[in-house]
């Protein structure tokens, strides 16, 4: 037979509320540095193009808007670099452009909604209770009446930028 050892057999009350006491304890967070992880989802799309007609794609068009996804929790800022034109290899291009609703972040865990526009850095909190935010972004092709045909392409550029409290 095991023997149990005395400060166990005195006090054994007292080590049974203490384990219960622990197991009903809330868990407690050390205060850590902020952790956003930008994940691209889809590029923007303005398909097809006829010479003279705008192609307007909103934030809220989910088969052709930008989409990132921001996991984790913390101050974010986020800073589009936009072209002022999509181009061709020959060098011919197609002028863009980005107005004040083009930009929208969602909360999948909530209604929150932040409209903003792309052209400007924009900042938001992800709280640690909801864990990500969505980056929607739209804008619109504007093709000229006499506007080349052939396929036309941009780089888009996403800063993200996380403020961490100084330790």
């Amino acid at each position: 037979m095991r023997r149990i050892p005395a400060p166990f057999r005195r006090h054994g009350r007292a080590w049974l509320l203490c384990g219960l006491l622990a197991l009903l304890a809330e868990p407690c967070f050390a205060q850590a540095r902020s952790t956003v992880s930008a994940l691209p989802v889809q590029g923007l799309r303005f398909g097809v193009l006829a010479a003279g007609s705008p192609s307007i794609v909103s934030p809220a068009d989910a088969t052709r808007r930008a989409s990132i996804d921001l996991v984790g929790a913390g101050q974010v800022t986020v800073i589009f670099h936009l072209p002022p034109a999509l181009r061709t290899p020959a060098g011919a291009a197609l002028p863009l452009r980005f107005g004040p609703t083009d930009g929208r972040i969602e909360f999948p865990r909530s209604s929150r909604v932040i409209e903003f526009d792309p052209s400007a850095p924009v900042s938001f909190t992800i709280p640690p209770g909801l864990g990500a935010a969505q980056i929607f972004l739209g804008g619109t092709a504007q093709p000229g009446t006499r506007q080349a045909p052939g396929s036309y392409d941009g780089v888009i550029t996403v800063q993200v930028v996380v403020a961490n409290a100084a330790s």
